[in-house]
């Protein structure tokens, strides 16, 4: 677990969100209020799947398949003005820091997940991602062959 609390309000803008996810180089973060309480959880798949429009939306305007980048450029300009908590999910998967290793990768295989936050009383503490098992094996010693 990384004790890295790299995290945002639900009253930030998405593109103050975006700039941390780029210069962090993460996939998503936690959404906190001032306490530390996790309220959510920000994507990039929540962002792009904002961006997209649903099938709804194409059938009552062909025209957005005539310039569908256009249209995408477009879209991600408006998010970008919204708040977090217009794009974010409010019901964020989480664990807390006495869950096995072994609940953690399966939870991260199952839903297909890059980072999870740990959780603890509600607030956050941690998060576990899942290059932090290719860094313990390169850190623990029982990985390193003795010769």
């Amino acid at each position: 677990m990384h004790r890295d609390l790299s995290s945002v309000s639900e009253d930030d803008s998405v593109l103050d969100a975006v700039h941390l996810l780029f210069s962090q180089r993460l996939s998503g973060v936690p959404v906190v209020r001032d306490d530390w309480v996790l309220v959510g959880y920000l994507s990039e798949k929540d962002i792009l799947r904002k961006a997209t429009p649903t099938y709804l939306e194409v059938l009552a305007q062909s025209s957005f398949l005539d310039d569908s980048e256009g249209n995408l450029i477009e879209r991600l300009k408006q998010i970008g003005n919204m708040k977090v908590r217009d794009v974010m999910n409010p019901d964020p998967i989480f664990v807390r820091p006495s869950e096995s290793l072994m609940t953690v990768v399966d939870l991260m295989l199952r839903k297909g997940l890059k980072r999870l936050p740990v959780v603890e009383s509600r607030k956050l503490v941690g998060v576990i991602d899942r290059g932090g098992f290719c860094e313990f094996m390169m850190e623990g010693s029982e990985f390193h062959e003795t010769r």
